[in-house]
């Protein structure tokens, strides 16, 4: 009999954890502020459809697409694609081609995974930037307002409101022994820093432009439509 309750037991704890888990997933974690030229999971973003974690995010060229997640925002330029996952509470934003922008603070559950690190808000100040991939273990990373914090591996870099930076991972035998030697801060504007068994980041500061300016006239556009429909 105890055997029989003990096995009942453990079953009915395995259909609880199971029911949580299928809730978990049709919890929205965000909803589509705009779309145009996107999907969300191969079927056509539509404005004020929810997205999930475990959703697909692609725009095409001459698209776009903004989501709200919490009281923050993301938006992806055209010829982009991201996946949404949800960890501790934050929703990640894997960015693997294009450029994916967010806007939001600290508090906001919401953070920006890249090749190089992850990337958030440093603080509960607002803040708005966003990562171009450049490569397989290279971004740029530009911080328009506010102050961004990128980290890997138990190591931070804060990237001050007005920076932009080529920020790329390159193994320690790569690294000459005296950039190694100390780790700079982006705010000087180059150099390279120890990452853990990672590799090193290097940071190249770079002219704003191109997709940078892109996305900031793009949020520009889309947050003033938003205020004022």
């Amino acid at each position: 009999m105890t055997s029989m309750l003990r096995r009942a037991a453990i079953a009915g704890g395995v259909a609880l954890l199971s029911a949580a888990a299928a809730m978990a997933a049709d919890v929205p974690t965000g909803v589509i502020a705009n779309a145009e030229f996107a999907k969300v999971d191969g079927s056509q973003a539509a404005l004020g459809a929810n997205v999930y974690s475990g959703d697909v995010l692609t725009t095409f060229e001459n698209g776009s697409l903004r989501l709200r997640i919490g009281s923050g925002q993301v938006f992806m330029l055209a010829s982009s694609d991201a996946t949404l996952t949800q960890d501790h509470g934050r929703m990640d934003v894997l960015v693997s081609h294009g450029t994916t922008g967010f806007s939001g603070t600290s508090a906001d559950p919401l953070e920006v995974e890249t090749p190089v690190g992850v990337l958030r808000p440093a603080n509960n100040s607002h803040a708005f930037g966003q990562v171009t991939i450049l490569g397989p273990k290279q971004v740029q990373i530009t911080s328009y307002e506010g102050s961004l914090v990128l980290s890997r591996n138990g190591e931070e870099r804060v990237i001050a409101a007005g920076k932009s930076y080529s920020v790329s991972l390159a193994s320690a035998s790569a690294i000459p022994a005296s950039a190694s030697s100390a780790a700079a801060s982006p705010q000087g504007g180059q150099g390279a820093g120890s990452n853990g068994n990672g590799g090193q980041w290097i940071f190249d500061a770079v002219v704003i432009g191109g997709a940078a300016v892109v996305g900031y006239v793009l949020w520009d556009v889309l947050s003033e439509s938003q205020s004022h429909p």
